[in-house]
């Protein structure tokens, strides 16, 4: 009994450290990210089409003010007038680019904000679990152990362990996001963060890989095993 106490209340302190953890991060990238969509969110929708009677009205005071008057005749100096036809579509069509990079970020905010709430509800059932084991007594030893149980029976580790895989899903649709943003903005920008992100990802394929290839390697994490 006292072996099965020790584990589980190992087990469970070990599982609220991982998912505050979790919740701190997913936390500060929601914010981060929050940012950028609430900018790039925006170029989703093409800007209105002016009011025509706004640009009639504009043209009309434009030939007025243009207007010379002289003795023999009334002279403009401005462009006649022209109606704009209303049912041709003034405004360009939203870059490709754009539709790509607001699907990666919007797909990370909500993988992120995915993480923190199943986070929460993981400290919930820890909560739920560690409820009503105080004391030594058979009773109560039969009892956590059957709540342990239950937790590998509904496979509770293996979603605690997914957890920090979503959170590393949604930094790379973040930094996928991110590229395509400065290239099309800043070639030699582009150059430096996608060399940065390139050293990044080589560094996390290598812990996840090593692992596999080298005995008794130290980068064990949920992906690598």
């Amino acid at each position: 009994a006292n072996i099965v106490k020790t584990y589980s209340d190992e087990l469970v302190d070990r599982w609220n450290k991982e998912m505050d953890n979790l919740l701190i991060y997913a936390g500060l990238f929601s914010a981060i990210q929050t940012a950028f969509n609430v900018e790039l969110y925006k170029r989703l929708t093409p800007d209105p089409d002016p009011d025509p009677v706004l640009v009639a009205l504009e043209r009309i005071s434009a030939q007025l003010s243009g207007f010379t008057v002289n003795p023999a005749f009334v002279n403009s100096t401005q462009s006649p007038f022209v109606i704009l036809d209303s049912s041709t579509p003034s405004t360009p069509p939203v870059p490709l680019w754009i539709v790509v990079l607001n699907a990666l970020w919007f797909s990370s905010l909500i993988s992120s904000l995915a993480a923190a709430s199943i986070g929460i509800m993981v400290k919930q059932w820890l909560t739920e679990y560690q409820s009503g084991l105080s004391g030594t007594s058979r009773q109560t030893a039969r009892l956590r152990q059957l709540r342990l149980n239950s937790l590998q029976r509904w496979r509770v580790k293996e979603i605690v362990s997914f957890l920090p895989v979503l959170l590393q899903i949604a930094s790379g649709l973040f930094f996928a996001g991110l590229l395509i943003l400065l290239w099309n903005l800043n070639r030699t920008v582009a150059i430096v963060g996608t060399f940065f992100v390139a050293i990044l990802l080589a560094f996390s394929l290598g812990t996840i890989i090593l692992p596999s290839i080298a005995t008794h390697c130290s980068y064990l994490s949920p992906p690598s095993r």
